[in-house]
């Protein structure tokens, strides 16, 4: 391709074109030819000198002009320009200030704009619900961080894909694509792994500019906890109403039958008194064991407030359940470092988590077998374990076991006086306390409960 021609060149050329007809105009129609000549010599100086300085002048409108080139260039590269080469006076200086202005005035905005992105980018990766965007055609424009959670995407590889491409689900399609169709906002709870029960809240906003639907937006919330929480409720309150109205209606039964004559017969009346006791005093540890629950989740930070001297409560908890032990012929060893340091709870509420499980270590133990407690003290933690040689938990079973109403064996639960809240209390408590505890076991040879808290101070006995 032929290169164009300078501004400058065109200057000096144009000059010289019109400088020369004239003079080959004189030089030819002129005076006689010794004028001529002379004339001649003196044009080709005068020729000589204005070329020169024409040149000089052309030059600097052209390295003028090729500076508003490259500033007009640097703006579109979004740099500021460099006009430091042209003079302020005249009008390549106003246009040199006019370009400088709109070019500040330009960097103004996009530094503006890149903030705002900034901002707007900060927002969308610290939200935890999950936020894509996309065009009117459906694709992808954004994705941010926990909607590459939830949907197990890459935004990356992500954008300028249809939905259907990077994720198969016919829920989120069906709403997705009514949004999009009708330009109506939807809403729907959806799972959307089939092995994996995640549930999530979808909402599809469009949004609209001039009139025509440009796009929409697809915000995902985790809803899992709530609706684990709304069925835990639910069981909750099945599981009360069965606790409750298995002990009512057989003491309905009992008395009915000693009203309709049974309370005469001395021996079937004490029988009949006797079971309708067992049922009351059961129904009653039941009712203190619900107040004890829900005191427990609704005065968490008042089991934070506690410290306790755990050697005199330990040997406290023996002495209170030695009767116990005795009457089901089980042996109680109790192994205390006398060192212990204060344990972050208070005794009310160490009492109980004890007594809970060193209970149960004698009730489900065998005749003749025994209930190991030893607190000592690692790393700073206070440790406490409760090991019995009892009838074990089924593997199967121990991950459930903390949860309220579940039993093991209900039948056996139910004939030795079990809730079903003890190990859920326990939990609460020392969870509460910022403690933890762990339970392991194998059916036959008797289970262990594993405690551990963090000492209050370093307290130590002389």
């Amino acid at each position: 391709m032929r290169k164009p021609y300078s501004i400058k060149i065109i200057i000096v050329y144009t000059y010289l074109f019109l400088l020369l007809i004239p003079a080959i105009g004189l030089f030819i129609f002129g005076p006689a030819m010794e004028d001529r000549l002379q004339t001649a010599w003196w044009f080709l100086g005068y020729l000589v000198l204005s070329t020169g300085l024409v040149y000089v002048w052309a030059g600097k409108i052209s390295r003028t002009l090729d500076d508003v080139r490259r500033a007009v260039e640097d703006m579109k590269d979004g740099a500021m320009p460099r006009l430091y080469g042209i003079q302020r006076e005249g009008e390549l200086g106003q246009l040199a200030s006019a370009i400088r202005t709109t070019a500040e005035s330009l960097q103004k905005e996009i530094r503006d704009l890149n903030q705002e992105k900034d901002k707007f980018e900060t927002v969308l990766g610290s939200m935890v619900e999950g936020v894509v965007g996309f065009d009117r055609h459906g694709r992808i424009l954004l994705v941010n961080e926990a909607a590459e959670k939830m949907l197990l995407i890459d935004a990356d590889k992500a954008k300028g894909k249809l939905l259907v491409e990077v994720i198969r689900n016919r829920e989120l399609e069906t709403v997705f694509s009514h949004t999009l169709q009708s330009g109506e906002a939807g809403r729907q709870e959806i799972q959307l792994w089939p092995n994996r029960w995640l549930i999530y809240r979808v909402q599809v906003i469009p949004f609209w500019s001039e009139k025509r639907l440009r796009g929409a937006v697809m915000v995902l919330q985790d809803i899992t906890e709530v609706r684990r929480l709304e069925q835990m409720r639910t069981e909750f309150v099945a599981n009360v109403s069965h606790e409750l109205r298995t002990p009512l209606t057989s003491i309905k039964g009992f008395v009915e039958t000693l009203l309709d004559g049974a309370l005469e017969d001395k021996k079937v009346s004490q029988r009949f008194l006797s079971i309708i006791d067992a049922e009351t005093d059961r129904l009653q540890r039941l009712i203190e064991d619900l107040l004890k629950l829900s005191h427990i989740e609704s005065h968490r930070e008042a089991i934070f407030q506690g410290e306790t001297d755990a050697v005199p409560e330990i040997y406290r908890i023996r002495s209170l359940l030695t009767p116990m032990a005795q009457e089901k012929d089980v042996i109680l060893h109790f192994e205390v470092e006398r060192s212990l340091v204060l344990v972050p709870l208070t005794s009310d509420h160490l009492q109980q988590v004890l007594v809970n499980l060193v209970e149960n270590a004698i009730k489900y133990n065998k005749k003749g077998g025994v209930v190991h407690l030893r607190a000592f003290q690692k790393e700073g933690l206070v440790q406490i374990t409760i090991k019995d040689t009892g009838i074990g938990i089924p593997e199967e079973s121990l991950p459930r076991i903390f949860e309220r109403f579940y039993r093991v064996d209900k039948a056996r639960s139910r004939d030795i006086g079990g809730t079903g809240l003890g190990l859920a209390i326990v939990k609460h408590i020392v969870e509460g306390s910022g403690g933890t505890i762990a339970v392991t076991s194998r059916v036959g040879q008797g289970t262990t409960f594993s405690i551990s808290f963090s000492s209050v101070n370093n307290l130590t006995r002389t």
